[in-house]
C-alpha cells in the first residue's frame, strides 16, 4: 500500500481538478481510491465530474470542509481542496452514497449506501478493516446504528460530517456518480496495510451533572425538569466566573464548555461522547449538534485551547499506540471539529506540526467537520461534536 496527498488553491473546480491529478499521479501511477476535501468556494459537482473524467474506474469520495483543511505540508485557509490517494496492488476499496429521500428512513439508506461500497470493492462478504463515513448533518446516530447492525461488528469508522463556512451553509458529497446535498456516503477499505485508530475529545468533566428530562430530535428543552438553556447558564457562569451573554454566540461560548455523556470506560477512567450547544431557541431550548436521549446523565465538560491544540497529536499517538508493532505509519486520516478549529484557528500551524511529527512525517489530509464519528478503544461507535478521529496505515 502507497499514500500519497496533495492540495491547491486553484480559482475554480475545474483548475483544483486538474492541478490535484497531476500531483497525485507523479506519486502514484495506478491509485485505488481518492478521498476529496474541499471549501465551498468550489462547485462540487464540477469538481466530482472532472475528477472522474481525470480518474477513470478510481474509486472516488468528496466531503466540503469548514474554512480549510490540514496536510502534513501545514494548514491551508480556503479557497482550498486537497486530495488523498492509496494504490494498494492487492488490496480492494469501495464507495458509495445514497441521498436521503422522505419516504425512506436514514437506516435503509445507510445499509444501501455500505452494501453498494461493499459491492463496488469486490469484497462481498468479507468484513471492512475500516470504514470512511461522510454524511450529511444530521442523522449520524442512526446511521452508525445500521452500520453496526448490518456488518454484526463494530468495524473502526472515521467519520466527518459535512461542514461549510457558516453553520448551514453550502455543504456537499460525493461519489462516483452522485454530488448531494442531504445524503450518506460510505467508503469501505480493504488495504494490505495494517489500522490503527483513535477516537476521544480531551475534554474532562466537572462536577456539574442533570439528568435530561425532554428532548425532541436534536433540541434539548429540559434538564431536571428545568428549562435546559437556565440549566447551561449557570453551570456557565458558575464554572467560568464569566457572565453568559445571551447576545453573543452560543456555537463560540459553548465550544470550551460542551455537554458530554460518559461512553465507557477504559482501565477505570472515563470518556466521553460531546455534544456542542448550537443556539438558544424562543422556548429557551438548546440546539445541539448531536442526539441526547431522556434518561441520559449529562455534565457539563471543560476544554482549553491549549489542548485543542495538543490533543490532535496525543489522538494520532494513541492510534499509533494501538498498532499491534513498532509503528511505521504509511499514512493517515484524521477529522477535527470545526468549532475547535475555528476556536484556534490562528494557531493550525501548530496543530499539523504536531500531527507531523506523531505521524513521523508521512502524508495525511484532515478536514474541519460539523460532526466527528468513530470507534471507542471500548467498541462503541459513537458520533459526537469537538471530537478527533484518526486511522493510520502501517507497513505489514
Amino acid at each position: 500500500m502507497k499514500i500519497a496527498t496533495a492540495r491547491t488553491q486553484a480559482d475554480d473546480a475545474v483548475d483544483a481538478a486538474y492541478t490535484l491529478a497531476r500531483m497525485i499521479k507523479a506519486r502514484l501511477s495506478t491509485p485505488k481510491l481518492l478521498m476529496i476535501y474541499f471549501t465551498e468556494h468550489y462547485d462540487a459537482q464540477l469538481l466530482q465530474h472532472t475528477l472522474c473524467t481525470l480518474f477513470p474506474g478510481v474509486q472516488l469520495i468528496g466531503c466540503s470542509t469548514c474554512g480549510g483543511i490540514m496536510t502534513q505540508r501545514g494548514y491551508t485557509r480556503g479557497p482550498t481542496a486537497a486530495a488523498w490517494a492509496c494504490s494498494d496492488k492487492k488490496g480492494g476499496y469501495g464507495t458509495s452514497l445514497v441521498t436521503h429521500q422522505a419516504h425512506r428512513h436514514v437506516r435503509d439508506s445507510a445499509r444501501t449506501a455500505l452494501s453498494q461500497a461493499i459491492k463496488e470493492s469486490g469484497r462481498c462478504g468479507e468484513l471492512p478493516k475500516l470504514i470512511a463515513l461522510h454524511s450529511t448533518p444530521g442523522d449520524e446516530e442512526a446511521t452508525l446504528a445500521a452500520i453496526r447492525e448490518e456488518l454484526g461488528v463494530s468495524v473502526p469508522v472515521i467519520g466527518g460530517s459535512a461542514a461549510a463556512d457558516t453553520v448551514g451553509g453550502p455543504w456537499a458529497i460525493f461519489d462516483n456518480h452522485t454530488t448531494a446535498q442531504s445524503g450518506i456516503a460510505i467508503s469501505v477499505f480493504y488495504p494490505t496495510a495494517r489500522v490503527s485508530y483513535s477516537f476521544h475529545s480531551g475534554y474532562a468533566a466537572t462536577k456539574k451533572r442533570a439528568t435530561v428530562t425532554d428532548v425532541r430530535g436534536r433540541t434539548l428543552v429540559s434538564l431536571n425538569h428545568r428549562p435546559a438553556a437556565d440549566v447551561y447558564r449557570e453551570w456557565y457562569e458558575s464554572e467560568t466566573g464569566l457572565v453568559f451573554n445571551s447576545e453573543e454566540s452560543l456555537f463560540s461560548q459553548s465550544t470550551l464548555y460542551p455537554l458530554g455523556t460518559q461512553t465507557g470506560t477504559i482501565h477505570g477512567l472515563p470518556y466521553y461522547t460531546l455534544s456542542h450547544p448550537m443556539f438558544i431557541n424562543e422556548q429557551g431550548h438548546m440546539a445541539l449538534f448531536s442526539q441526547l436521549e431522556v434518561g441520559q446523565s449529562v455534565y457539563l465538560m471543560s476544554g482549553t485551547s491549549e489542548g485543542l491544540i495538543s490533543r490532535a497529536s496525543r489522538v494520532v499517538e494513541s492510534a499509533n499506540d494501538h498498532a499491534l508493532y513498532k509503528p511505521e505509519p504509511l499514512g493517515g486520516l484524521a477529522i477535527y471539529c470545526a468549532g475547535c478549529m475555528l476556536h484556534v484557528k490562528d494557531r493550525l500551524d501548530e496543530v499539523a506540526d504536531n500531527i507531523n511529527m506523531a505521524l513521523y512525517n508521512a502524508p495525511f489530509v484532515c478536514p474541519f467537520t460539523f460532526g466527528e464519528q468513530g470507534l471507542f478503544k471500548g467498541g462503541e461507535l459513537s458520533h459526537g461534536n469537538l471530537m478527533i478521529s484518526a486511522v493510520l496505515f502501517h507497513k505489514d
